[in-house]
């Protein structure tokens, strides 16, 4: 019988720090997305041409001329993504209007509120703007 409380006590505090540390986790990672920049982790195109640089530098061992014309094609790619982007966008934005008012016919009254909360939100954050 003593053997049996024991396990029970050790699996109750087993949980129990499972689920204080999902807690803690859950709080962290909130605290971190509300004070993200808002070009994102990389804040925009030069962050990720850094970060790219960075990580195939290191994998491949790039001597700084190497890095220095990679840098080169990525700002290139960047460039070319932004046209892309520019290009797309009004279409991109159709569907983004598409799906909010296809979300809103589905919603009670007081869910609207909260939906209509989300958009403005996004919208100032600039997540599908133009830029």
């Amino acid at each position: 019988m003593r053997d049996y409380k024991g396990i029970a006590g050790v699996l109750i505090i087993f949980l129990i720090g499972g689920v204080v540390g999902a807690i803690i986790t859950q709080y962290v990672c909130s605290i971190k997305m509300e004070h993200m920049p808002l070009g994102g982790p990389m804040e925009g195109p030069e962050g990720m041409t850094d970060m790219i640089v960075n990580h195939i530098s290191k994998d491949l061992w790039l001597d700084p001329d190497q890095k220095e014309k990679l840098r080169v094609i990525m700002n290139n790619m960047n460039k070319k993504m932004q046209i892309i982007h520019k290009q797309a966008f009004p279409q991109m934005q159709l569907n983004i209007e598409e799906a909010d008012n296809s979300t809103m016919s589905i919603l009670r009254a007081d869910q609207k509120e909260v939906f209509k909360k989300f958009i403005d939100h996004r919208n100032k954050l600039g997540f599908h703007g133009q830029q």
